[in-house]
């Protein structure tokens, strides 16, 4: 494949990640649960993994739980809260964009007795303070909210729903798979943590019960990721078997997985603020050229607050799949919607949430970017597109 524009999907490993976890494959494979040498090594590999990403997200060791990836840090995350914590109420508030892993983790809860709010985001696919502030209840027990949605890219404002969350006194659930590694946050205090992470500032301080993490998304191995549960939060597991995880996640560890993904965000923290701005320039090029260059297209999300290597665009008139598979037959990956959406063939229910024009709904396309992307993969991209929308378009005349 010439030219990768689907990194939302899936980033390629970084190098250090790579580094990092073939010893444990190859040289170090013992058990972490084992008592002998090789056993202990990987232990130790696992615990130091569990301290490097402490310090990149300003959190303590103890508060993180090692995954298989987003979708179990969700269930979870958001399972294992409402069975640990049903006394305290029965309400949760989310809204209508998440990923399937969130709804239908909610949906499975409601055979449960939880009684679910969704709220509609706007045209930009952003919810705001007030509307949760409407919608809690006495028996309210936790939000549940994106930090950055997949297909489009828009960024809720979670720094303001983290404050008004704990100022009521409501758990606050947070499905950062997009965001960890592409948007500056730190999760700890200010006076509890020391020095701030690099690329962060104590602006990015956020007030967050749980926050789930994948590590693919940030240029780690696939099948790891991670659950931030805020220390003193009840969480009831969810996989039953052994203690490990403090016996919140039982299983044997995926060492070179977790070490990996320790590398990989190391690196994505230290080089977040140079690859966000390289990104961000990329990005609004792409989009104000398509949109300069091929009539009748849009761009979906917010235009100022969105994540920095995502281009979501709507053109009028053609069908995503054929443009897709064109785009591939030139020799350039991407994608209708999250990988999900696109593999299920139907009409994304973000795409639907945002209310947009029926010419318009079934021809988005998504093209996310990488620090590695270059302005020549997207002229390219930009000209294979423009033609091939320009073609499609004529054949249906």
């Amino acid at each position: 494949m010439a030219i990768y524009l689907d990194n939302a999907a899936a980033m390629r490993a970084r190098a250090e990640a790579l580094a990092a976890a073939m010893p444990y494959m190859a040289e170090q494979y013992g058990n972490p649960s084992s008592l002998h040498t090789p056993g202990l090594t990987a232990k130790k590999a696992i615990q130091k993994a569990r301290e490097d990403i402490a310090t990149c997200l300003w959190c303590k060791p103890n508060e993180l739980v090692f995954t298989s990836g987003g979708t179990e840090s969700i269930n979870l995350g958001i399972k294992g809260f409402f069975e640990a914590n049903r006394s305290r109420g029965k309400h949760i508030i989310t809204t209508n964009i998440e990923h399937h892993a969130v709804s239908e983790s909610l949906a499975w809860l409601r055979t449960l007795g939880a009684d679910i709010t969704v709220l509609p985001v706007n045209g930009e696919g952003l919810i705001t303070v007030e509307q949760i502030a409407r919608a809690i209840r006495p028996d309210t027990v936790l939000i549940a909210v994106q930090y950055a949605n997949n297909e489009i890219g828009s960024i809720q404002p979670i720094a303001e729903i983290a404050g008004f969350a704990k100022e009521k006194g409501i758990a606050l659930f947070v499905d950062a798979v997009q965001a960890v590694g592409h948007v500056p946050f730190a999760l700890g205090s200010a006076e509890g943590a020391g020095k701030l992470p690099q690329g962060t500032t104590s602006q990015d301080f956020l007030g967050i019960t749980m926050l789930a993490a994948s590590a693919h998304k940030f240029g780690g191995p696939k099948g790891t990721g991670f659950l931030f549960v805020r220390e003193g939060t009840k969480l009831a597991p969810q996989m039953h078997g052994g203690p490990q995880e403090m016996r919140l996640r039982a299983g044997t560890e995926n060492v070179p997985g977790i070490v990996g993904m320790a590398a990989a965000i190391i690196s994505s923290c230290r080089e977040l603020r140079e690859d966000s701005r390289k990104m961000r320039a990329l990005r609004d090029n792409m989009i104000d050229r398509i949109l300069e260059t091929i009539p009748d297209s849009r761009v979906n999300g917010t235009r100022t607050n969105r994540l920095p290597g995502n281009v979501s665009i709507s053109f009028a008139g053609v069908e995503a799949a054929s443009v897709l598979v064109l785009m591939d037959m030139a020799g350039i990956a991407c994608s209708g919607g999250s990988a999900c959406t696109s593999a299920s063939g139907t009409l994304s229910h973000v795409i639907q949430a945002i209310h947009m024009p029926e010419d318009y709904e079934n021809g988005t396309i998504r093209m996310t970017l990488s620090p590695d992307t270059t302005r020549a993969e997207v002229d390219a991209a930009i000209a294979a597109l423009t033609e091939i929308v320009a073609k499609l378009r004529a054949g249906r005349q």
